[in-house]
């Protein structure tokens, strides 16, 4: 048995976050693809964003490859931060469908001529519980509680023993959620010509509206006109003024960003749109 080189590396990047890695996920392989990656004598490490897989150099591929049914390996990918949906764009339709990443797809995406040192990128795709891909790889507690996604990786993209020196690396992105961002001014704003102003130019607000929450206190809402990603640590840099005659004048030099959990959903423009409420009192 040759030294133990590193076979396969996936790291997740999340936008949401400030240095732009991922949190908090977990891959739990398939009780088949377990008991591959026993016989292989392979060594698995994971820290939340990456996935790790350390195995023999001339023959740890060759024996992931050797299964009798043709089966790809699988991983089962949870989220075990609760604001993990909060602030993460996903295209999935919950609870009937998930995340499918086929690194065949992905390799084949790439091409030959790639840089075979270069990360190839993983693809999502959203697909039903029901569908054949996935479906064989949801059992037990995965019917009941279906992962975030599932990673399957097939013979066919595997690299072949000779190669081992350069391991198979993949990157999955994932983006942050995008909402409408609402400020609530509650309180006496007696200023003529409130306006909420993005200092970057980036982003524009609706003029201020009157409006109730949902017990009926009054307030002012100003809305962007575009949705916002939603951020860790948000750059945006929002001030709230007036207009007089003497000039702009500010009110607040520095409004709140939106928080992660802080989502509900309106109506704008007949559309059934996600936003973030802000609350300014005065």
């Amino acid at each position: 048995m040759g030294p133990y080189v590193t076979l396969l590396r996936l790291d997740v990047a999340h936008g949401y976050f400030a240095d732009g890695r991922c949190r908090g996920l977990r891959f739990v392989p398939t009780p088949d693809t377990a008991d591959r990656l026993r016989r292989a004598d392979t060594v698995v490490r994971e820290d939340g964003a990456t996935l790790l897989i350390h195995g023999a150099a001339d023959t740890a591929w060759d024996r992931l490859r050797d299964d009798p049914d043709h089966q790809p390996l699988t991983w089962q990918v949870y989220a075990t931060d609760d604001g993990f949906g909060f602030y993460t764009d996903d295209p999935a339709r919950r609870p009937g469908e998930l995340l499918w990443l086929d690194v065949e797809s992905a390799a084949r995406a790439v091409g030959t001529e790639a840089d075979p040192l270069a990360p190839i990128p993983l693809q999502a795709e959203p697909v039903a519980l029901t569908d054949a891909r996935v479906a064989p790889s949801l059992h037990g507690a995965a019917r009941l509680r279906p992962p975030f996604a599932l990673l399957s990786l097939p013979a066919s993209a595997m690299p072949v023993d000779d190669d081992a020196g350069t391991p198979l690396t993949l990157r999955w992105s994932l983006a942050p959620r995008a909402t409408v961002w609402k400020y609530c001014l509650f309180g006496e704003w007696s200023e003529a010509a409130l306006e909420v102003i993005d200092l970057a130019g980036t982003t524009e607000f609706t003029a201020p509206r009157d409006d109730r929450l949902d017990d009926g206190r009054p307030m002012l809402a100003v809305c962007s006109r575009e949705p916002i990603a939603l951020a860790q640590r948000a750059v945006s840099r929002f001030q709230l003024r007036c207009r007089n005659g003497a000039g702009p004048k500010v009110l607040i030099k520095r409004l709140p960003v939106a928080a992660a959990r802080q989502l509900g959903r309106e109506e704008i423009d007949g559309v059934s749109t996600l936003i973030s409420e802000i609350h300014v009192h005065r």
